[in-house]
Parts: C-alpha cells; structure tokens; sequence
C-alpha cells in the first residue's frame, strides 16, 4: 500500500509530461525561439571565469573605509561607523563589512594582504593605485569583469609567473592598452603574490 501511491504519482507525472509534448501549438502561435549560441571559451592563455572562488576577485578600494574595518571587532566597527558624516556612507561601508564578513577565511586572508600590500607602498605608488582603480571603476562592466578576472589569476602566482604572463602576446592581445595599463598597474602595486 505504501508503494502504491509514489508509484501511482509517478506514473502521473510521466502520463502528463508525455501528453503535454505531444501535443503542438496552435499555427497561429509565435514559435519559441532558440537559445542563443555559447560564447565561445576564451583563446589558450585567456582568463576563464571558472575556478574563481565567489568574492575572491572582487576588487576592494584600498582607500574605503569599509576597508580600513576589516580587522576590527563588531564593537569597534559600529563605533567608528557612527562618527560617518552621512547614512548613506554607513550603510555603504556595512555592506561592505557584510561581504567581507561573507568570505571564507582564505579569501579574506587574500583581501588583507592586498590592503598589507597597499599599506607598504610610497605615497606616489598609492597615489597610482587609486588613480588605476578608479580608471578600472570606470570601464564597461564586461570589460571591467574581464579587468578583474585577469588580476585574480595574476593574484594567484608568485613574481617570476605573472611576469611572463603579463608579456604573453596572447594575454595582452586580449585587453586595450589603457586595460593593459590597469592590469599592470594593480598586479604590480597592489595586488602582490599570494603568499
């Protein structure tokens, strides 16, 4: 008896999935139309989106003051957050502490070394950072997320390794000069080696 009625319902289930492919759409009906093809994968050398951990090629504004609270405590954050001129900065920067919060551990140990990273540099090599950043904010989302795909892979090899690949004729093939600007700028500055 408990067999029954699972097997009665799939049974259900299989009667009407057949009949409703069976049977055909009034001519008067616009055809659906197909998918769309896949993009084709990008050339060898290129930047895939696959293999990203979620968050970790996100680009954080060493400058934020999101950035400046990622190792406080809840406590010294809602602190400082409350002395923001505005609400609209504190609910910018809460949300920013929300992602970074979000993060797995690995992935936050990435963002911080990067803000190390930035801490290290002269005032003018920080002052060319921001103004890469800002320039990086500024492209076209596609091409900012291929920007962005590009020093996440570059983030993850040592020196000798982002070196070469930043000369590959095909990897600077794939980006304008001023995103090729960009890349170098942020790889070499900021963003380090993964350590």
């Amino acid at each position: 008896m408990h067999r029954i009625l699972p097997i009665g319902s799939i049974l259900l289930l299989v009667v009407g999935a057949s009949y409703g492919r069976d049977r055909q759409a009034p001519k008067d009906s616009p055809q659906p139309q197909k998918p769309a093809p896949a993009k084709p994968a990008p050339a060898k050398g290129g930047v895939p989106k696959a293999g990203i951990p979620k968050g970790a090629a996100r680009l954080v504004n060493p400058t934020s003051i999101a950035a400046r609270l990622f190792r406080m405590s809840s406590e010294e954050r809602e602190h400082a957050l409350e002395k923001l001129p505005t609400e609209q900065a504190r609910e910018n920067a809460r949300k920013q502490l929300e992602w970074f919060d979000s993060l797995p551990k690995e992935q936050q140990a990435m963002q911080l070394r990067r803000l190390d990273r930035f801490a290290q540099l002269t005032p003018s090599q920080r002052a060319d950072v921001k103004i890469m950043y800002a320039a990086w904010n500024q492209l076209p989302a596609p091409r900012k997320a291929a920007v962005q795909r590009a020093l996440y892979r570059l983030q993850e090899m040592d020196d000798q390794q982002r070196e070469v690949t930043l000369r590959r004729p095909n990897f600077q093939a794939q980006f304008s000069p001023e995103e090729l600007k960009i890349i170098n700028g942020l790889a070499d500055a900021w963003m380090g080696p993964a350590q």
